[in-house]
């Protein structure tokens, strides 16, 4: 089996990312595609996927089965989704690598965020969710079961508490009351007839699109501010559940990021460490320590 790339793909709840890395010159090339979830919505995240492969192989030239590929995605850590990934690319998709790892985007995010060193990292983005990577190499993943009963703190359940204040308020005055709601429903709509078609309809991605819009209304709009407020809260609560007792350095990661942190409380953010790397780094990390088993299991045969 002779691999002449390595190929690192972080797919998350809103976009797609690639790298693409010839072992022998190093050169690199990169693709972008939409969200691949395959918790949220499996048949987007494998169009995505195949969008970014396809891309990096014909800048490159090279094929799948030159290719050991690592890919961190929103609801990789589910074995029985991991594998249907797999089987999708190869039946569905004609794409089977020499070697192919799945793992959740957590797990990428994590190697990432200090470039592989021990740390505990919360990435905030269409999801929420936490990871922890010990000194002796134990990672423990913490949090992100997924937008139906978890995800606090990313940008969907953001979303989706102000879309509840929206409907309060329909219920309570018959109209959108604060600024926050009343912009709100020049989407979601006014009428109870309308809210609820766009409700039927409404994903993960849906509800964190209104996030810029919360943010952008905090010194504006109570409902914002409270929305925010709780917000916060739940992301707090998430860092201390992920250090533990531990004394690991923080990171925060993700689209939320910098936008949440300005947002803590003083002592929270002073703990806090700059980040070093992102998802799609920790995934060529994940990728190169392959090959590195590769070639020592090699040299010891």
């Amino acid at each position: 089996m002779n691999i002449d790339y390595i190929l690192a793909i972080d797919g998350g709840g809103t976009k797609t990312l690639a790298k693409l890395v010839n072992l022998h010159s190093a050169e690199e090339f990169t693709a972008q595609a939409g969200a691949a979830s395959v918790y949220n919505d499996f048949n987007t995240a494998l169009t995505s996927l195949q969008q970014v492969i396809t891309s990096v192989c014909a800048q490159s030239g090279a094929k799948h089965s030159q290719i050991l590929a690592v890919m961190g995605l929103a609801g990789g850590s589910s074995k029985v989704l991991a594998e249907r990934v797999t089987a999708s690319l190869q039946l569905d998709c004609d794409i089977k690598f020499a070697q192919l790892g799945i793992v959740s985007d957590a797990i990428t995010s994590l190697y990432g965020a200090n470039l592989g060193q021990p740390v505990a990292m919360l990435a905030l983005g269409t999801g929420a969710v936490a990871a922890r990577l010990s000194a002796d190499g134990e990672t423990k993943l913490i949090g992100g079961w997924g937008f139906s009963v978890d995800d606090f703190g990313g940008g969907a359940r953001l979303g989706l508490s102000a879309v509840q204040c929206l409907l309060d308020e329909i219920d309570r005055f018959e109209q959108p009351k604060s600024l926050l709601t009343q912009q709100l429903s020049e989407q979601v709509g006014r009428e109870r007839e309308q809210i609820s078609s766009w409700l039927m309809k409404a994903k993960a991605l849906d509800y964190a699109r209104f996030s810029p819009l919360i943010f952008s209304l905090k010194t504006q709009c109570i409902i914002a501010d409270t929305v925010l407020s709780e917000h916060v809260r739940q992301v707090e609560r998430l860092i201390e559940k992920c250090r533990g007792q531990s004394q690991l350095p923080v990171i925060i990661i993700g689209g939320l990021a910098d936008v949440t942190i300005a947002l803590l409380n003083e002592n929270t953010q002073l703990n806090l460490s700059p980040r070093q790397g992102d998802s799609l780094a920790g995934a060529v990390i994940l990728a190169s320590d392959r090959i590195k088993q590769i070639e020592y299991t090699r040299i010891t045969q």
